[in-house]
């Protein structure tokens, strides 16, 4: 039994596989699956990987973060001794890494190594007009470098057959839009200020989305295609189209909200506003009815929802009455949790009671598979394909929810606002004019979280925001520090609250926000008692051991999540394991952008101090961890993560995200999780570019840091493909 495996090893489990895996640990708390049963089926389905599946892992892994982290490396370099290099050997440099990556490319064509090659290639060709642009100062717009940026990309994009080189060239070719009629916007994150628009002429800005529009039809015609006739093709990929789907509805709200609110420019865009409105309505027809896909309708519904609200307010323009501004507030709670029902609704009614995005025939030829090998029996089976799986929501859906929630919450909290500000209970405020209310919310949420439906969760969620953030107003209100112990104080005061409303509010979407926030505050408090009361050495001793204990106690529930799925706090397992990271990764960010958190407190703590210990506290929880299961639980695992843990732990004690996002990669895979694996490589490349910055480590020590890591991260994908053995034989090709 144990050694079954699946022939073919992909490098990720497949969503059905997930899936089912997911499923199967509901048959444990229930009691009717053992937790080493359930185990053996994880590892049957690729989630737990064996020696293959981490051979076939690590070997594309390792060798784009080694060649990543050589090229960032050699710009860190340059950027440290910029002023001083000749001109000759800037562009040799660059020019070098060009030409060494074409080498790779040509080299190994065939093998998923030359696709991240070519990928680096495309950028690097950015790097180097970049570089021609300032040393020979030519005088030519910011656009021209993007035209021919794109000149070379769509070659690139039409060789590779790549999803990522044609995701560049789209956003190459729109900010070279951009920046062709507009000196005010340089990133995506200006579009979303409504300015940028006024600059543009009627027609020009009519063309653009018009041509936007055409690339996300052709685009999509080419995906549906792939999808009926080749559905492993590249183009059968969902995500490009769904971005480009995001960002032309970002524009038209933007655009159609500017028109109902009066900013922007003097005369509406009429136009717009119907094409906008034209595309809702295509949307929904095509994506309901002809070709189902509940994440477009997401993107459109939150589209509609923003313009709902901003219409909802413009009917009250200039009102300041206390009536007016409740009316404003329940209306856009009513119209906000209206649009959330309506796509609980269509999860409802598109996929009834199967799970989204898991094709139906592959799930039962998997569990047939598991029945045969005797990893399931037939009642197993009848009670995992008899449960309601409406309940399941897609990430996207979850994230749409889960900010309305927030909104709800802060809408929710103004009407309390409100009513106190009407019962003249704010002319002389306490704390218990805040906490009775409070508690009153939070009895309202623990009882919608504990009724049936997923709708009502959700509507519960947002009660439960309120009445936390309401708690720990109160319990704030209670101290009033002063200026010195203000964070000390304040994450005191909220940690209790969110520990017991953790406990209380059945919702794991709540109690992973909770623990996150616990996480982070955890720490920071930590941080302020020590830099208050102990030396400079004592205090950083004690900060990195705090962290070490939380690393700790998150690799125990890691490793031990399926045993803990029997007990008690079997809900609580997932929070824990996806919170804790997810506060750790918090205060990476913090550790580097600390004169933007003093600014936000008016406070300035000595963050270096807390950078030092977290990185200590990540490379001693790591090591400690992996040497206990090497010398006390003596699994097969260890031989593996102790020289993983060793590593990563010394990427921390110079740059904390570093460690900590590579270990998340290895615990993605360990998990079998695309969304964590997404999520790792997302957090390590924002930590790197905001690591260029942070002035605690010279630029020559993070490009040597960089370097040396590159390279051994590739004799690391060496050694794995020499030593580390590819599986052979099973039953279940896992694909």
């Amino acid at each position: 039994m144990n050694d079954i495996a699946p022939d073919d090893i992909s490098w990720m489990p497949s969503r059905t596989a997930k899936y089912l895996c997911r499923q199967t640990e509901r048959l444990v708390k229930g009691g009717s699956l053992t937790p080493d049963a359930c185990q053996r089926i994880y590892s049957f389905c690729g989630v737990r990987p064996g020696t293959g599946q981490w051979r076939t892992f690590l070997i594309p892994v390792l060798f784009s973060l080694g060649l990543l982290s050589l090229v960032t490396g050699a710009l860190f370099f340059v950027a440290w001794n910029w002023a001083d290099m000749p001109k000759i050997t800037k562009f040799a440099l660059t020019e070098l890494l060009i030409v060494a990556l074409a080498a790779v490319v040509w080299w190994r064509w065939y093998h998923r190594a030359a696709r991240s090659a070519l990928l680096a290639v495309g950028l690097s060709f950015g790097a180097l007009f970049a570089l021609y642009g300032q040393v020979y100062q030519t005088g030519a717009d910011s656009w021209e470098l993007f035209r021919a940026w794109l000149c070379v990309l769509l070659p690139l994009a039409l060789i590779g057959r790549q999803n990522s080189l044609w995701f560049c060239s789209w956003l190459v070719a729109n900010l070279g839009f951009q920046l062709y009629y507009s000196t005010l916007s340089l990133s995506f994150v200006d579009i979303l200020s409504f300015d940028i628009f006024v600059h543009l002429p009627t027609a020009v800005l009519c063309s653009y989305l018009a041509a936007l529009a055409l690339c996300l039809i052709f685009r999509e015609v080419l995906a549906l295609r792939a999808i009926k006739h080749h559905p492993e093709s590249w183009l059968a990929s969902r995500w490009f189209s769904r971005l480009m789907a995001g960002f032309l509805l970002l524009l038209l709200t933007c655009i159609v909200a500017g028109n109902m609110s009066g900013w922007g420019r003097d005369t509406p865009l009429t136009l717009i506003t119907g094409f906008w409105l034209i595309t809702l309505l295509a949307g929904y027809y095509l994506y309901r009815y002809r070709y189902p896909d509940l994440c477009m309708l997401t993107l459109g519904t939150a589209s509609l929802t923003a313009t709902g609200c901003v219409l909802i307010m413009q009917l009250f323009d200039n009102s300041y009455d206390v009536g007016d501004l409740f009316l404003i507030g329940c209306l856009m709670a009513l119209w906000v949790a209206g649009n959330g029902a309506l796509l609980l609704h269509w999860r409802r009614k598109l996929y009834e009671r199967a799970p989204v995005d898991v094709a139906p025939a592959e799930l039962t030829a998997l569990t047939e598979k598991l029945l045969q090998h005797g990893l399931l029996n037939q009642t197993q089976i009848q009670e995992i394909q008899q449960h309601d799986h409406s309940s399941h929501l897609p990430w996207y859906l979850r994230l749409a929810l889960s900010i309305g929630g927030w909104v709800a919450a802060m809408i929710i909290l103004l009407l309390l606002a409100l009513i106190l500000y009407m019962s003249d209970l704010l002319n002389d405020p306490d704390a218990t004019t805040v906490i009775i209310p409070s508690l009153l919310l939070a009895a309202i949420a623990g009882g919608l979280l504990r009724t049936q439906g997923a709708g009502k969760h959700h509507i519960g969620l947002a009660w439960a925001i309120a009445a936390t953030c309401g708690l720990c107003v109160g319990v704030f209100m209670l101290v009033e520090p002063d200026g010195e112990t203000f964070i000390l104080v304040s994450s005191l005061c909220a940690l209790p609250v969110l520990a017991v409303m953790a406990m209380v509010m059945p919702d794991r979407t709540y109690r992973f926000m909770a623990i996150t926030v616990m996480t982070l505050l955890l720490i920071l408090s930590g941080h302020s008692l020590t830099s208050l009361y102990l030396p400079p050495v004592s205090g950083l001793c004690a900060i990195s051991a705090l962290v070490a204990c939380v690393m700790i106690f998150w690799l125990w529930i890691v490793r031990n999540q399926l045993n803990l799925q029997t007990g008690p706090f079997a809900e609580g397992v997932h929070p824990l394991i996806h919170g804790i990271p997810a506060g750790l990764i918090l205060l990476c960010f913090l550790g580097i952008n600390a004169e933007f958190i003093s600014d936000i407190f008016w406070y300035t703590p000595q963050f270096s101090t807390l950078q030092l210990g977290l990185g200590g506290g990540i490379a001693a929880g790591l090591t400690f961890s992996a040497l206990y299961q090497r010398v006390v639980e003596k699994t097969h695992l260890s031989l593996f993560t102790l020289p993983a843990a060793i590593l990563c732990g010394a990427a921390a004690v110079y740059a904390p995200g570093m460690g900590l996002g590579l270990w998340l990669l290895l615990m993605a895979r360990y998990q079998g999780s695309q969304g964590s694996l997404l999520v790792s490589g997302g957090f390590l490349m924002l930590y790197v570019s905001g690591w260029y910055y942070f002035l605690g480590v010279t630029l020559l020590h993070k490009s040597l840091l960089l370097l040396v890591s590159g390279l051994v991260l590739l004799v690391l994908t060496w050694v794995v493909k020499k030593f580390l053995p590819a599986h052979s034989g099973g039953a279940y090709e896992n694909q």
